[in-house]
């Protein structure tokens, strides 16, 4: 199977994949939930051309969400691509932009950001939009306020405050020339990544409601904790061919190989195995619930409430086939380090 990823890498653990393809959608479905989050992009000024390679048009993300909550009605669809082009936007301003040479430059960019986060949760008017990255940030919080339960819309402005200190965090290792160990790695992985605040969005794709009670318990964070480190780690084992000779990688697979001396097709294995736990992890946090017998446990229909969104949270695993269709990871053929 050619891709373009790294073929070296993804061959160590495709034949050992935990999770199923993702369901097949009607092509046009996934076209109108496309066209809605570049309309919406080119109105907020996101995509700012006709160039047919902009990069939020090589993102497909209508096609990445309709993987990832293969169960959300198309107008749900509509809303999470538009925040997923958002934060690939942003993410792309501090990987490669202005943003990400020090901490105080990613702190400056971050602050605006923060003081709409910091207002939304307030339920107070939103600060004047500066620029683009402001006016679409608006927008949506605007809009998801009107579709999230506000213990869920403050969970997801909990998370937006998580992933903004992490992207400062990790611009203050990049312009420091220092890469982290494995476990610091991993601990500030689960909120670079924009995971955490789409896997905010299960609820909606799978038409539940969680009890208000469940949020902060400790199976609520180990099973979302969980899913979003196996999200992380299935882009850190895809976009091996991007990062690998960055001198700031920040990837699981990479950091194995290079700090603890492992092939990269060993380091790619170790990943799918951490992958695998995490698994396990969620599923144990789920029977907890469903076998409690404290005065603490839930009805029938909360159960099945927390069931359903379990089910959503690894649904959301499920995209491994944009990765293999798409070129945002693709570089130049990997040298002699992805053989080492």
């Amino acid at each position: 199977m050619h891709s373009p990823v790294s073929d070296p890498v993804l061959e160590a653990v495709l034949p050992r994949w935990p999770f199923p393809a993702a369901p097949s959608r009607d092509p046009d479905d996934v076209a109108a939930v496309e066209s809605g989050g570049e309309e919406w992009a080119r109105r907020f000024g996101l995509i700012d051309s006709g160039i047919a390679l902009h990069p939020l048009r090589r993102l497909c993300a209508g096609e990445l969400v309709s993987h990832g909550y293969p169960r959300a009605d198309t107008g749900m669809r509509v809303l999470i691509t538009q925040w997923t082009m958002w934060y690939f936007n942003l993410d792309d301003h501090f990987e490669d932009g202005a943003a990400g040479t020090s901490a105080d430059a990613a702190e400056k960019a971050a602050a605006p950001l923060r003081r709409m986060v910091d207002a939304a949760r307030h339920r107070s008017a939103l600060p004047r939009a500066e620029d683009s990255l402001q006016r679409s940030l608006s927008d949506l919080l605007s809009r998801t306020e009107r579709v999230m339960a506000p213990v869920q819309f403050h969970e997801l402005l909990a998370h937006l405050d998580d992933y903004f200190t992490s992207l400062v965090v990790e611009s203050d290792y990049r312009a420091r020339g220092v890469l982290p160990d494995v476990d610091a790695y991993i601990a500030l992985r689960r909120d670079t990544g924009p995971v955490l605040p789409l896997l905010d969005f299960v609820e909606q794709a799978e038409c539940v409601r969680l009890p208000a009670r469940f949020y902060g318990t400790p199976e609520y964070s180990e099973m979302i904790g969980c899913a979003a480190d196996i999200a992380s780690w299935i882009n850190d084992l895809c976009s091996v061919s991007k990062e690998l000779h960055r001198p700031d990688a920040y990837n699981l697979v990479v950091l194995l190989h290079r700090l603890e001396s492992k092939s990269l097709q060993d380091a790619a294995v170790e990943t799918l195995d951490r992958i695998k736990e995490r698994v396990r992890s969620l599923e144990g946090a789920l029977d907890r619930i469903s076998g409690s017998g404290s005065g603490d446990s839930y009805t029938g229909s909360e159960i099945a409430a927390i069931r359903a969104w379990a089910n959503g949270l690894l649904c959301f695993q499920n995209h491994v086939e944009w990765y293999l269709r798409h070129t945002r990871y693709e570089r130049e053929e990997p040298r002699s380090e992805m053989s080492a």
